[in-house]
């Protein structure tokens, strides 16, 4: 289980939950979101991304990366005031950082 602020990410389950809640995921979204767990901090290109979670063998575009980043922040970044939990990073991709994590 990965844990940051108040979300619960069950990855045998294949459930997000925030303080109990489930949180209503795509499949995509899921593996996306476990995806970044799985290396916070790290700075990761879309094209690493797209092939890690859509897989090489489909075809898409890295816009696509995109796309599933913003349903996936307005489901766990509704708090305006707080930091965002996945960082663009200009010309690159994408970085997750958990503000609350050490």
């Amino acid at each position: 289980v990965y844990r940051f602020g108040e979300y619960e990410l069950d990855p045998t389950a294949h459930k997000l939950f925030r303080e109990g809640q489930e949180v209503e995921l795509t499949a995509k979204e899921f593996r996306l979101l476990e995806y970044f767990m799985t290396r916070r901090g790290r700075a990761l290109a879309r094209d690493t991304i797209l092939d890690a979670v859509w897989g090489n063998s489909v075809m898409v575009t890295a816009r696509s990366v995109d796309r599933c980043v913003t349903t996936l922040r307005a489901k766990i970044e509704k708090d305006p005031r707080r930091p965002r939990l996945i960082q663009t990073i200009r010309d690159i991709g994408y970085r997750f950082e958990d503000p609350g994590s050490s």
